[in-house]
């Protein structure tokens, strides 16, 4: 691309330290106070006018975070005081696409300095180049943020369904152990090698903490046929309900794909298919009484013997059943987002070097997601 120049960091972007707020001092309000990577809290006062970005000076360094309104940065951040003329979603894009860890200045605790970074060398596109490359990725981040709110509400209106039925249901002497198979995990030892690495999915507790819908498509880690039968998980089928019981009580899943789990799960299996939703819902209503009946001297966690005998709150027959095809759309919408929201980002995070760099021509990309977008 000869169009396009070599400028240091300060040539692009106007960087300044952003404002101590302690939680104590923060008053309810519409203005973000931006950290990091993500949202800390609100504010009634945001000194900074957006839209607008912060990078990760103290934490996540150089990760940037976005802003469309005016927002309050942290004292462990560094805000964009002056775009300098750029496309400030280009901007953004630019420190996503940049490693500045090596830029560490701190003794102690890891820290990111603007005058370290300001000579940095990057390749800048002519404007009008900016906001084409920004509309291409912003499509695309569009399309994740509609797919992830559409799952949100699909799983919010389940949720609401379940608390209508539950005015027509009552404490049932039936218990967890009484409808579901209920089951835990295991870790197969690690100085094994040959239990690690291989065709059998793995789920962690991280694994389910971390998703936004409460589905799990994949593991971070897998293990062999070996390294499952030296372990004391079983191996569970799409449709179980994986809720993790210790330390984190009450993060939910439920499996897409056959997986083993180590041993921070309930895992609970209906014994009849119809009552799946339900008996997710169920448990997921009653998360603060699982921790209240949590114990342990390391870290809190749910027993399986003592979440088995818990009694279940039953409608009839026909009308949980009848509960479970109605959510049961809402929740298959819900997944298929976030499913798609998995190829998108992958596809997102695969353009993003390439048009940062200038190695792939706008127009090109653009062909590219005709069939994605």
């Amino acid at each position: 691309m000869t169009d396009w120049e070599v400028k240091t960091l300060d040539q692009v972007v106007n960087l300044r330290r952003g404002f101590d707020l302690p939680q104590q001092s923060r008053r309810p309000g519409q203005f973000p106070v931006l950290t990091s990577g993500a949202t800390a809290g609100w504010h009634d006062e945001g000194p900074i006018k957006g839209p607008g970005m912060v990078i990760g000076r103290a934490t996540n360094l150089g990760e940037p975070t976005w802003s469309d309104t005016d927002y309050w940065p942290l004292n462990t951040t560094l805000y964009v005081a002056d775009f300098l003329g750029n496309e400030p979603k280009w901007v953004f894009h630019l420190f996503e696409s940049l490693d500045l860890t090596g830029y560490d200045s701190g003794s102690v605790q890891p820290m990111l300095n603007r005058n370290y970074i300001a000579k940095v060398s990057v390749r800048v596109p002519p404007l009008q180049t900016q906001r084409a490359i920004s509309e291409v990725l912003g499509a695309l981040s569009d399309k994740i943020n509609a797919n992830t709110k559409l799952a949100q509400l699909s799983a919010d209106l389940a949720s609401v369904l379940f608390n209508d039925e539950l005015r027509g249901a009552s404490w049932s002497d039936r218990t967890f152990d009484d409808l579901a198979k209920v089951s835990g995990g295991g870790t197969p030892s690690t100085k094994v090698a040959e239990y690690w690495d291989g065709d059998v999915n793995w789920a962690t507790p991280t694994d389910v903490t971390c998703l936004v819908g409460p589905y799990l498509w994949e593991t971070s880690r897998r293990i062999t046929k070996e390294g499952l039968s030296a372990c004391s998980s079983g191996l569970f089928e799409p449709g179980a309900i994986l809720m993790t019981s210790r330390a984190t009580i009450g993060a939910f899943a439920v499996a897409q794909l056959t997986t083993s789990v180590n041993q921070g799960f309930i895992v609970v299996q209906p014994k009849e298919a119809a009552l799946k939703w339900w008996l997710f819902h169920e448990m997921r209503s009653r998360v603060e009484e699982f921790i209240s009946l949590a114990n342990g001297a390391t870290f809190l966690e749910l027993s399986r013997g003592n979440f088995r005998k818990l009694n279940l709150r039953l409608a009839e027959d026909s009308a949980m059943r009848e509960f479970g095809v109605r959510v049961d759309s809402l929740h298959a919408a819900a997944s298929s987002a976030l499913q798609e929201n998995r190829t998108l980002a992958v596809t997102r995070d695969a353009l993003l070097p390439q048009l940062m760099s200038g190695k792939l021509r706008v127009r090109d990309a653009e062909k590219a997601l005709e069939g994605v977008l």
